[in-house]
Parts: C-alpha cells; structure tokens; sequence
C-alpha cells in the first residue's frame, strides 16, 4: 500500500468527470480529487462512485473510469520522461531531465506537481512553436490549429496507420485506413457514373454512421467522455481522422473498435462480385436483402461443368438459360444468371454468415480445393492461402476448412466482411488475413503465412490476378515452398497466360484461348481432357499424383514428359485411366468458344 502513496485520480464518466456534490464537469481541475489509500486495490471505478454515496442510475448502470492526477510519490519523478522525449530528447536524457525536475521543483507536493504538468506542457508546444515545422493545419470552425509531428514512429494497426502530432490542444492523433473499392471497371463495361456509384457504394453515409457510433460508444473503448474527432474525411478511398485524445496505452484497442464499427458498416452495406460460366456478377445487399444486381454476358456458348451444373442446380430455369446462351441473347442472359445467382447461390446459402466452415464434401473430382485437402491429409501442406465469401484471403490450415470455407464457389473478386463468419472461421481454425475489411490480397496472405512459421504453402489466383504469380518467387526461401494453382482462366490476356506459364505449378483450363495456346502445349502432365488440369512443376505432379492416390487407393507411376508423350490421366467411372497425348481423340464435349 505505501508504494501507492500519494496516488490521487478522479472518477470519470461518459457525462464527465465527478464533482465533490456528485455533478459533473467537464475540467479536470473542477472535479472531486480522490486519494487511492482511500480505496485502495481492488475496488472499480464504479464501486468507487457508489461507495461515495453517488447514486445516478445511468453512470450505475454504465462504466466509468480512473484517471491519474498525481501519481505515487515515488513515481513523480518519471512525470517528464513523455515532455521530454516530445522536446527531441532520447530516453535516457528524458530519464536523467525528469530526476533532476523532481528534486528542484520538490513534486513530492501536490500543488507542485499540478504546476510542473502544466509548466511542461507549454514548454512542449514552445518547443515545436520554434521550430516552425507545421505539418498540417486543422480548421475546427473559425479556429486553425497547427499540427505539429513529433518524433514517435508511425505505427501500423490492424488495417490502418497511426501518426502523431502536437499541438496547442495537446498530443492529437492520425488514423487512416484504407476503405473498400470493388473497382468494378476491371469487369464490367460501364459508364463513368455506374462506376462511381458502385467503386463508392460501400462508402456512401460512413462519415455519419461512423460520427454517430464513435460519439455513443468512445467511453467504452477506453477513450475520455470529451475525446473529440477534430476531423474525419473521405479521399482517395482512404478514411482519415484526426483525434484529440486517442489514449496512447492503449493504442490497439481504439483501433480495434475503429475497424469494428467499419466491419459493421460494411456488412450493413454488403456487396461481393462474384463469377459463374465467366460472367462476372455484382451482389448488393438492398433493403436489407442480398440480391444479383448486374451480370455481363457470358462469354462462352457450352461448357460441359456449365451445362452439369445448371441442370443439377438451374431446375425449370436452365433449359431458358441454355438457349439464351445459345442465340447470344445477352440482355436475357444477364437477367437469367442474376436470378441463377438469386435463386441458387444465395439461396443456397453461399453467403450465408451463419454457414459452417468445415466440411469433407468433394465437389468435383480435379478441383483446387479438393487437391489442396488430399494434400492436408497426407501431411504435404501445412497451410493454404485462398479466398472465401465474407472473409476474404483466409489461410486454411486442414483438409476440412479448406473444404467447407470454399464449396463449389467459381471465383470471388470482392466481399465484405462479417464478424458472425470472422468468428467462425477462428473456431475452425481459420485465420482470415484482412478481418475488418475482408480484403482479397493473395500476396499478403502468403507473407502473412510465412511469418507465422508455415513451410509448405498452397496459394490460389483467379483470372487476372494470376498475373501476381510472378511476385512468389522471392518468398521462396530459406525453406519455403510455395504451390501455386492458376485458376479462373476464362478471358486472361495473353500477358497473364505467359505469366502462368512461367510461375504457376498447376493450371486451371477453362475455356482459356491462351491457356490452350501457351500453357496447354508446355504441361508435362494433364489431369481431364474436357476441362483440363495442366500440371506444369514436378511441385505440381507432386500435389496432383498425391490427389489422384487418394481417390483412387492405389499408386500412380507416371513419367513426366511434354509433347506428344505427355501423361494424360482420365476419370473412367471409378477408376482412373492412363494415356499419352498422342493416342487423345479431338474432344467433341470441350467448352467453346475459347476467349
């Protein structure tokens, strides 16, 4: 208790700091000085406001806080380490300046002590008045204030960046995080005006809702009751506020509520572009509802897994759908496949963010997710970067995760995060990479792997994206082993297909003219003959041959080779058939056009 001697905080609220009569005040000078051996360990703040005889029900039924006056007098005399270190000083000379104050201005009184707090803080903000360094001026109604940028290192929290500033106000604080853009202009025609509305339709209100969450909830993360946001903006797709009092100790806990309460806005607002038969489709959450809002035309007139698929899933709807394929009736198209995805991805619970996270369901014979989850069984893998609704780049770690957070999804190229499948996923031993924003960031999911000791790691593009293949290649070391699977290849250009050829270990045909026409020819194993699996590393035959034994319960030798002795492994019912490319027949039953 004696080391504790001299401690003397005041009691605050969300209606501000406690006077001696109970009422509140906004001026720490005017509230009631409380000295900790009064109470000493253990008792809460609002145990304290009781047992002061204080009775309002709103402050009883809320929280309320400590805040340090005057600390112990042992411990005044670090009070100018944090003055000095914002004067230029280093840590040691901060220590040395703060022992000497304590003996000269004797801070073992109270009074002392209030005045040399004081005293500091304007010898800090002449400090920084004389070097005449402003590296921003807020404007707070009439008034401008210069900002000043002290010497604190910039910090990277959670999914957005902190810098620090002085001022006449005291220290102020700068937050920006990067907001959600879908830049729909990657997939869809569109005029200027559609594009402006969808790349900002998750933005659109955030400033209020953020303002009006921020001003309810500030004191439970741990922020003063008259903590101000001195500006908030929206440029470049960037948020950036400026706060008065961010509580530096606990720096990561506002930026938790920070991205939560973006997470929560982004879910009220929820978009996703998604693919099926190569059309790219937008998903909006309108009126509380998720629905296919725009779809382009599908690129292809047959595909042999489109056709399968809609009759197994389409029901009365496919048979329209096929012929509106068929005549290239594209404004038919559009709407049939926007009510495909109503009816049966949604419907079918895809974006579900109650939908369980496991599953040992194989969805199709050669997929990517299902070479993955042999791979997991046999201990090949011990960590798999890929993408799933409402979570974004996640990296799965088991044959069952990695399953169940895919299902029979054809490609994803924008969501929006939810905590209910956040939460989820971390029960399921998932670990979502972007978990405020959901981001789809291949490249940060592998880095992220690494850095969490994972060795030998799966890792998936889809159409365009696979042009990023390229930049795995200085993450392969000291022990690293990336597999990297291309797929989605509907419509890459001819830029990305030289990219797959030279990065990518297996590849994904689908009714790719490049992929036919630079990767088809350089395999040295395929896995199908209507939809291709071209295996382009022997790392590649390794994750393939590997999947072929487990649905097969027997071992494959195959001898590698490119050109017309190339191995080529067919499904026959239920077992498996080996033959060379110079025995293949033409396939009759092959997706086409290629584009």
């Amino acid at each position: 208790m004696a080391s504790h001697s001299g401690l003397k905080y005041i009691l605050e609220t969300k209606k501000g700091y406690v006077k001696e009569d109970g009422s509140f005040t906004n001026k720490e000078s005017e509230a009631m000085l409380i000295d900790f051996n009064q109470f000493g360990f253990g008792t809460k703040a609002i145990e304290v406001y009781q047992l002061l005889g204080f009775d309002d029900q709103e402050i009883k039924n809320g929280d309320a806080s400590f805040r340090v006056m005057l600390p112990s007098y042992e411990s005044r005399d670090g009070i100018g380490i944090n003055y000095y270190y914002l004067m230029g000083c280093d840590y040691k000379s901060a220590i040395i300046k703060s022992r000497r104050d304590y003996m000269f201005y004797n801070l073992q009184d109270d009074n002392n002590c209030l005045k040399y707090k004081d005293m500091l803080k304007t010898k800090v903000l002449d400090y920084y008045k004389n070097t005449e360094k402003i590296a921003k001026t807020l404007k707070i109604g009439k008034q401008e204030i210069p900002l000043y940028k002290t010497n604190d290192e910039d910090m990277q929290l959670l999914e957005g960046e902190l810098k620090y500033y002085y001022s006449e106000m005291g220290r102020v604080y700068k937050y920006t995080v990067p907001l959600k853009n879908p830049h729909v202009e990657k997939y869809f025609d569109m005029d200027e005006q559609s594009i402006d509305y969808y790349n900002h339709f998750q933005q659109k209100g955030l400033i209020e809702y953020f303002l009006n969450r921020f001003n309810n909830e500030k004191f439970s993360w741990g922020l003063h009751f008259n903590t101000q946001i001195l500006d908030i903006t929206i440029t470049n797709d960037k948020l950036t506020m400026y706060m008065d009092d961010w509580n530096n100790w606990n720096d990561d806990q506002v930026a938790k509520n920070i991205n939560r309460v973006l997470r929560d806005f982004y879910a009220m607002k929820e978009m996703h572009i998604t693919r099926m038969f190569g059309s790219y489709v937008i998903l909006q959450k309108i009126n509380d509802e998720l629905q296919a809002v725009k779809a382009t035309p599908v690129p292809i007139k047959y595909c042999p897994l489109m056709i399968k698929l809609l009759y197994e899933v389409g029901g009365s709807e496919s048979e329209k759908f096929i012929e509106a394929i068929r005549k290239e009736n594209t404004e038919t198209q559009t709407k049939m496949m926007c009510n495909l995805i109503n009816n049966i991805v949604i419907k079918g619970g895809y974006f579900d963010t109650s939908r369980p996270l496991n599953s040992c369901e194989a969805n199709v014979l050669f997929g990517a997710s299902e070479t993955i989850a042999s791979a997991f069984k046999n201990d090949m893998l011990d960590a798999a970067v890929i993408v799933s609704n409402n979570l974004g780049t996640i990296i799965t770690t088991n044959n069952t995760n990695t399953q169940g957070a895919v299902k029979r999804m054809t490609g994803l190229f924008y969501t929006s995060p939810s905590e209910n499948i956040m939460n989820e996923a971390r029960e399921s031993k998932i670990i979502p990479v972007f978990p405020y924003s959901a981001n789809i960031d291949q490249i940060t999911g592998v880095k992220q792997a690494i850095e969490k000791g994972y060795k030998k790691i799966a890792v998936t593009f889809a159409a365009q994206d696979n042009k990023l293949l390229n930049q795995l290649k200085e993450l392969e070391k000291e022990g690293i082993t990336i597999y990297k699977f291309a797929l989605c290849s509907t419509g890459i250009d001819e830029k990305t297909a030289k990219t797959m050829l030279e990065n990518a270990d297996i590849v994904w045909s689908c009714a790719s003219k490049y992929v036919k026409e630079y990767i088809k020819p350089n395999a040295i194993a395929q896995v199908g003959v209507k939809i291709p699996v071209h295996i382009m590393t022997r790392n590649g035959w390794e994750l393939v041959r590997n999947h072929l034994q487990t649905m097969s319960n027997s071992e494959m030798k195959v001898q590698l080779e490119v050109g017309e002795e190339k191995p080529i492994i067919l499904n026959q019912g239920k077992s498996l058939k080996l033959i060379r490319k110079k025995e293949l027949y033409n396939c009759n039953d092959c997706p086409h056009p290629c584009v």
